[in-house]
């Protein structure tokens, strides 16, 4: 060393300390992260969350499995402590962030810390502890990856090529499936145990009704291209493009971004403005790339029926009741559920027809109804674009829907009770002489001649004449419970509001904060659907504990000020009562 130049090591402590005021980086981090002793409390909290859920035994058996024998060391951080440390962090407001997580293990954590998780207590740097977080989580991961790919690297063409091939071919789809079954199962039993923290008295209010809705889940990187034959620009190449409009499924546009959705489920109150008998908790998740939802609303409310919930509404937006019969509406109603949704402007007025009767927009009516109120509604409902914004949005004519319902009305079947086991319906018709009746065909009128009631089958219906369909669909793919855009729909409908609220409050900065990418350093589906499922079990703590604090809030009587004007002798003067003033002539 020249006799001129300073010892490094003392030069960067010089540096520090001139720069920063601390003598070494380590330290700078120690000051950098604000937090004290973690809490043994709020661990805890977290510990119990994962052990409740019951997923800790299955991971074992899981990797047992897996395993050629039980040789070999055991991990410096076991499975149980890679989600408590997850689930931590984000209830902290840090994501699933392995940086985060190894200046945790490393600056908040002393012995019993790590004791409490069952992790070695191996002395290690702050970047030992981040090898050991990221290689856990990956072996955790790789239990259950239904898409398991080299991800240090951006695929070229040829390799990406080889990827696709082991994920299509017969061995990699059955692994595919079976690992996806675990990734459900993990991340259900994960949001479930956290629902089950609900008082049971508080639960009993509950009357099933729940919303479902997608969330964009953005990732690091370039979105890959749509063209499966080029090379990826991701290192997560399963990863898809993300488009705000349409079914988010993106073709190529420089907005695009890569990403993937997160699917939810939430509670619903049951009345239109019966806000304060519970918190509207997130009951279940499912997670796919975007675009890619077909068989997902489905999905969470089977989730949802595994928590022992009675069918009730569902509000769903038009990407869900856009599925094919088989895949939501028929199962759905089968398990006695009923809907609330919206329809695409192409699919107002007829929907489907079965012996005398036409389904117009979710609503069974007799066939004599007149063509002006059948083809009502697309007059009532337009779509104008913002001129700030250049987004359509729809403007309804309040008036002329008023009308137009109220001359429905006299035409509209009437249900009888609920429906059957086999998803029959039973109809009374409206009696005769209370509407007007016509022709349809030859626009003249006509004396109804109708019977009682009529049954109609789940599997009913017919596309109305003059519309070409790919499929053709039963009637059940339309039909909904009030008649559309009435007022009793709109209110359920509106309550839809309750899961855009549930996406709103998973993005809030601080919190679980699942818009910011940097907050989720891992990559792969895997990866992105266990921190979103924890995220929403982050958000049902945080929803149950301000129920608990309003609830309370709610119940305790008002404190009344006392007044300070005494009298001479120091007595406080009693309140005024207010004296009625007569109105202004």
């Amino acid at each position: 060393m020249s006799a001129n130049r300073e010892d490094p090591e003392k030069l960067l402590t010089r540096r520090m300390l001139e720069t920063f005021g601390v003598a070494s980086s380590d330290e700078l981090t120690r000051e950098r992260v604000k937090y004290g002793p973690m809490s043994k409390a709020y661990l805890a909290l977290a510990a119990r969350i994962v052990d409740n859920s019951g997923v800790v035994a299955r991971l074992d058996e899981w990797d047992s499995a897996k395993r050629k024998s039980g040789a070999g060391r055991k991990p410096t951080i076991p499975y149980r402590a890679v989600l408590i440390l997850l689930l931590i962090h984000i209830q902290m407001g840090l994501g699933a962030n392995y940086q985060e997580i190894a200046n945790t293990l490393h600056y908040r954590f002393d012995a019993e810390h790590r004791s409490m998780l069952g992790i070695n207590d191996a002395a290690t740097s702050r970047g030992g502890w981040y090898q050991r977080m990221r290689r856990s989580t990956v072996n955790l991961l790789n239990l259950m990856d239904p898409y398991p790919s080299r991800r240090n690297k951006r695929l070229d063409q040829a390799e990406f090529a080889a990827q696709r091939t082991k994920w299509d071919s017969v061995e990699g789809r059955i692994a595919t499936k079976v690992a996806m079954v675990k990734l459900d199962w993990m991340c259900e039993q994960l949001v479930h145990a956290t629902v089950r923290m609900l008082p049971s008295d508080i639960w009993a209010r509950y009357n099933g009704n729940i919303a479902i809705d997608a969330t964009k889940l953005e990732i690091a990187g370039r979105p890959n291209s749509p063209d499966d034959r080029r090379k990826r620009t991701n290192a997560d190449p399963f990863a898809e493009r993300y488009r705000r409009e349409g079914n988010h499924n993106g073709e190529g546009a420089k907005t695009d971004v890569a990403a993937y959705e997160l699917e939810n489920a939430v509670m619903v109150w049951n009345n239109p403005g019966e806000r304060n008998l519970f918190p509207s908790l997130t009951l279940a998740v499912t997670f796919h790339q975007p675009g890619r939802l077909v068989g997902h609303g489905l999905r969470l409310v089977e989730s949802v029926e595994r928590l022992g919930v009675r069918p009730g509404m569902i509000m769903a937006d038009r990407a869900y009741n856009g599925e094919q019969a088989k895949n939501f509406q028929i199962p759905v109603r089968l398990n006695g559920w009923k809907l609330a949704i919206d329809y695409k402007k192409d699919e107002l007025g007829i929907q489907s027809e079965y012996k005398d009767l036409i389904l117009v927009e979710g609503t069974w009516y007799v066939t004599t109804m007149p063509e002006n109120l059948i083809e009502g509604m697309k007059a009532i409902r337009s779509e104008v674009e913002d001129p700030d914004t250049g987004e359509k949005r729809t403007v309804i004519d309040e008036e002329a829907l008023k009308t137009l319902l109220k001359n429905r009305k006299p035409y509209r079947m009437i249900p009888k009770g609920r429906p059957d086991a086999d998803g029959y319906q039973r109809y009374s018709y409206p009696r005769p002489g209370t509407y007007i009746a016509y022709d349809r065909g030859s626009k003249k009128m006509i004396t109804p001649t109708t019977p009682g009631t009529i049954t109609i089958p789940i599997d009913a219906g017919t596309p109305p004449k003059g519309k070409k369909r790919k499929e053709n669909p039963p009637a059940v793919k339309y039909l909904q419970e009030f008649p559309y855009m009435s007022p009793e729909h709109q209110a359920f409908y509106g309550m839809r509001s309750l899961v855009e609220s549930s996406h709103k409050m998973l993005k809030e900065a601080g919190r679980e904060d699942i818009a910011n990418k940097r907050k989720r350093s891992g990559r792969g589906y895997a990866f992105h659907y266990l921190a979103a499922a924890l995220a929403a079990a982050s958000t049902n703590l945080r929803k149950i504990e301000s129920f608990f604090v309003q609830d309370h809030e709610r119940s305790v009587e008002p404190k009344h000020r006392i007044r300070r004007r005494k009298t001479l002798t120091g007595t406080t003067l009693a309140r005024t009562a207010t004296t009625a003033t007569a109105p202004p002539a």
